[in-house]
């Protein structure tokens, strides 16, 4: 075979490719506006009054506290959660940032959990609050809540008074934002000095029992109903 001819077939396979690249892009670029298109036309509607549309944001305890907060909220209020398990405050800011354009008039931030677990550096964590509360400038009512100080590792006996330190950074973010704390850390240590009448609220000391996830649904909901 000549030459000429074996890169006459180069050319023709590298065009054909290009191609079929350029079709497989489009159709995945078309999915995705489909995909998102369908998120958007499936929201919950934007409540009926000027504090009904609620949005969540959070790590596992939002996650597996999801379907007791719908079941408490839901009659009240139009609620979008966005939890993942695992995840950082900076991990979460994508998902907040999509909340933040359905324009919700009031929002519940619960992280920081994990940054404390992973030793992540308390700068990062809360450069990271700094930006996810200022992405929800726009609604009526913000909350902060503030994360279990009572975590018990062996491996690492320094997580609860990391936690307490995020605390008060918390705090301090609050206060110069002008936003609400729900503090949760402060029902689990006065359970705890009851002798948790009703069962422990945590299963591990972070993650909340079923009687937590009612305790802390009934948490938000208190903060939510007082908006003005």
């Amino acid at each position: 075979m000549s030459t000429t001819v074996v890169l006459v077939a180069v050319a023709l396979v590298a065009v054909l490719g290009g191609f079929a690249i350029g079709r497989m892009e489009r159709r995945w670029e078309a999915r995705r506006d489909a995909v998102e298109a369908f998120a958007v036309t499936n929201e919950p509607t934007a409540g009926p009054s000027a504090t009904d549309d609620i949005s969540l944001v959070g790590d596992s305890i939002t996650e597996q506290s999801e379907s007791v907060l719908h079941q408490v909220l839901d009659p009240t209020y139009k609620v979008r959660v966005r939890g993942r398990g695992g995840y950082r405050i900076a991990e979460m800011e994508p998902y907040a940032i999509e909340l933040a354009t359905t324009k919700p008039e009031q929002v519940v931030i619960n992280l920081g959990t994990n940054d404390v677990l992973t030793n992540w550096p308390v700068d990062k964590a809360t450069a990271a609050m700094n930006r996810m509360v200022t992405t929800f400038k726009g609604a009526r009512c913000v909350y902060i809540v503030t994360i279990t100080e009572g975590m018990v590792s062996e491996k690492d006996p320094n997580q609860a008074a990391r936690a307490t330190v995020f605390n008060l950074e918390l705090r301090r973010i609050a206060q110069s934002h002008n936003v609400k704390v729900i503090d949760w850390a402060k029902l689990l240590r006065d359970d705890a000095l009851a002798g948790s009448p009703n069962g422990s609220l945590t299963t591990d000391s972070v993650h909340p029992s079923d009687e937590g996830r009612r305790r802390l649904a009934e948490l938000y909901k208190s903060a939510l109903d007082a908006c003005t």
